[in-house]
């Protein structure tokens, strides 16, 4: 993971991925659509979008469709 993340980013993502593929997949999901993320709600707009754009790209590495 780049060390360019703050801190608080950087232990939010490696605790989202400790909730598993499934749960990771639905918050991008949920990202995706639009929706409120409850997990994200104490950060940045900018911020979620490091968080999400680090979910993607750790989840890119198992090839998984985050559409399923």
């Amino acid at each position: 993971m780049s060390s360019k993340h703050s801190q608080k980013v950087t232990e939010k993502i490696e605790s989202i991925c400790g909730l598993g593929c499934s749960e990771v997949n639905q918050l991008l999901k949920n990202a995706e659509n639009g929706n409120k993320i409850e997990e994200l709600s104490e950060f940045s707009n900018t911020e979620i979008s490091e968080i999400i754009d680090e979910l993607s790209k750790v989840m890119s590495v198992y090839d998984i469709d985050v559409d399923k």
